[in-house]
């Protein structure tokens, strides 16, 4: 598999099944510095056993020397994650007598759970010649592995060189569930920050805290980088999280969160909220820079509505962001009207994807618009009415 870019030195692609196959050094080289989500974050998930994903590299090498990064998944995907409501309940219905109603296997390029979508290309390659390239690698391999469908999962607002060379590649745009955000800007605590807010929401937030502060116990926060014996409480409250949640894509280990900690050393934090001596609230937080991702929760059932967990962590990650330098904090996709009404703002995110047969690549665009997640979650609804989004 070979291309010739430069004149006299070929570009020759591989399949890697393991991130070991890449040296942290070369990865660092290709990928943007500042990027959290990195070889420690793909080496983690890859080596927890994370159920229902198959991992790969596509590597391109020119005289030996790495030139190209393009990390991949397969899995066997069910369009009832796009979905909410009625329409998921029928689909999962559907599947339960007929399994493969609305699924299908797919390739993804991508990472199952980074924020977004990263290619680590070398800054003199030709960025349009080694994706053309890398095309037609993917395509062969997903062939061979009887894959009929290909996305670029995640592509965030600012990617607009892949999103054009994809579109005149005949991938078509799906808009995905979006990302939320919040710019902390210039204010020195907490409570500052809480003041900024509308006039609703920020009674809303101050009657729940206060509320929480009058407990006959306060609650207790702690920041670790490892989560040491309370790892099984992690895993149960993180469990609970998923099953309540409307969207499910992937199901973590328990292995996940050791790992985690010790590929991104300084970088993954533990938030933990303590009732007494019961953890009843975890955050797992990547912190690097000027950000912080808040990218897995969890929350007691039993007490969670009583103490306004959502409110009181929320605050108690602020705070300790401004404290420490960050000035975003990511809060993830779904569950968007507290997010919103904590002062997020939506950063949206869009799919790329193609049919490798022709004529069911035709119809894929119009079918896409109709799966698209903000038909179905509310607030994306709410939005989309509100704003005309065609």
């Amino acid at each position: 598999m070979e291309s010739m870019f430069k004149t006299g030195t070929p570009l020759f692609f591989s399949v890697s099944r393991s991130i070991n196959d890449i040296s942290a050094r070369d990865w660092d080289s290709l990928f943007k510095a500042d990027l959290i989500e990195g070889f420690g974050f793909h080496k983690a998930f890859e080596e927890s056993a994370i159920p229902g994903f198959s991992i790969g590299y596509l590597l391109g090498r020119r005289a030996g020397k790495l030139a190209a990064v393009i990390p991949f998944f397969t899995t066997d995907f069910s369009f009832s994650t796009l979905t909410q409501g009625r329409v998921k309940n029928w689909i999962l219905k559907l599947q339960k007598r007929f399994p493969r109603f609305l699924r299908i296997k797919l390739l993804f390029i991508g990472s199952p759970i980074a924020e977004e979508l990263y290619i680590g290309i070398d800054k003199d390659e030709d960025f349009a010649e080694v994706i053309a390239q890398a095309l037609r690698e993917i395509y062969k391999f997903a062939l061979m592995s009887r894959i009929n469908t290909v996305l670029f999962y995640n592509l965030p607002e600012g990617q607009d060189r892949l999103a054009q060379l994809l579109s005149r590649h005949g991938f078509c745009r799906m808009e995905d569930f979006p990302n939320t955000r919040v710019d902390l800007g210039m204010a020195h605590s907490a409570a500052e920050y809480i003041r900024s807010l509308s006039r609703n929401a920020r009674k809303d937030t101050l009657r729940k805290l206060r509320k929480t502060a009058a407990l006959e116990r306060p609650l207790r926060s702690v920041v670790t980088d490892e989560p040491g014996p309370a790892l099984a409480r992690i895993y149960e409250l993180y469990s609970h999280n998923l099953d309540d949640s409307d969207v499910q894509f992937e199901t973590l280990t328990p292995a996940f969160f050791l790992n985690i900690c010790r590929a991104m050393p300084g970088v993954a934090k533990f938030f933990l909220t303590y009732d007494g001596g019961k953890l009843v609230a975890f955050n797992l937080c990547f912190v690097k820079g000027s950000v912080c991702i808040d990218k897995f929760i969890g929350f007691d059932r039993e007490v969670s509505h009583k103490y306004h967990l959502y409110t009181f962590t929320f605050y108690n990650n602020i705070e300790w962001c401004l404290k420490n330098g960050v000035r975003y904090y990511q809060m993830g996709i779904t569950d968007y009207h507290p997010k919103l009404r904590l002062g997020a703002k939506l950063a949206p995110l869009a799919v790329y994807f193609r049919r490798l047969d022709p004529f069911t690549n035709f119809f894929a665009q119009p079918i896409a618009r109709l799966l698209q997640p903000k038909n179905f979650d509310p607030v994306l609804k709410k939005l989309k009415a509100k704003t005309q989004i065609s």
